[in-house]
């Protein structure tokens, strides 16, 4: 795929980007946190360097970051280009090379916490950033919210009970991997199509 040229800020330190991979026949997204150590890019599809660029400032990115072991996207790309390290959930580095292994409930770069949501992808986890939780695969936002259809599942009954631990959580905005935001009313949203299951 080649780089995406446009980006949208969504929130007040979380930015948001997609495009259509057409070898996975689907919409991708992309998101990008402001943390207090520096910009983490999560799943990214590549970002043309003047857009990286804008969307940096005069920070700087600290990181990719991974929601499951499926996403490699343009995490090496961006690897080399930003010269960062990779971070993937402890359970997809058999399929992926990252530097740093990720564990349910690890607290990353001062305000991203880790919820594992095993069931879906390798490994499949999900980031709380104050006031907004990035997903992977587990819930898709392309026709309507859903969760990942059964067959991309590697147990979908699993799934739907480590959705649970969504509950709880506060937030109002949510990213996915697939699909756009939801940028008010997220919580509530997600909490009805959990609970359904």
């Amino acid at each position: 795929m080649k780089p995406t040229a446009e980006y949208e800020k969504i929130a007040e330190d979380v930015f948001h980007w997609h495009d259509y991979n057409p070898e996975c026949r689907t919409e991708c997204s992309s998101t990008a946190v402001q943390t207090p150590e520096g910009i983490v890019l999560i799943d990214p599809l590549r970002l043309e360097e003047q857009a990286i660029e804008r969307m940096v400032g005069e920070g700087r990115v600290v990181a990719v970051l991974l929601t499951n072991g499926n996403h490699e996207r343009g995490m090496a790309y961006e690897k080399e280009r930003l010269d960062v390290p990779i971070y993937a959930p402890e359970e997809a580095r058999n399929d992926v090379v990252a530097d740093h292994g990720v564990r349910d409930g690890d607290l990353l770069f001062q305000s991203l916490r880790a919820i594992a949501l095993p069931g879906g992808g390798r490994g499949e986890t999900a980031y709380l950033a104050p006031g907004t939780l990035i997903l992977g695969d587990a819930l898709i936002h392309l026709e309507g919210l859903s969760i990942l259809p059964d067959k991309y599942c590697a147990d979908p009954h699993q799934l739907r009970q480590s959705l649970k631990a969504l509950i709880p959580l506060a937030y109002e905005v949510a990213c996915f991997a697939h699909g756009r935001p939801i940028l008010s009313g997220a919580r509530s949203l997600i909490n009805q199509v959990v609970a359904a299951q």
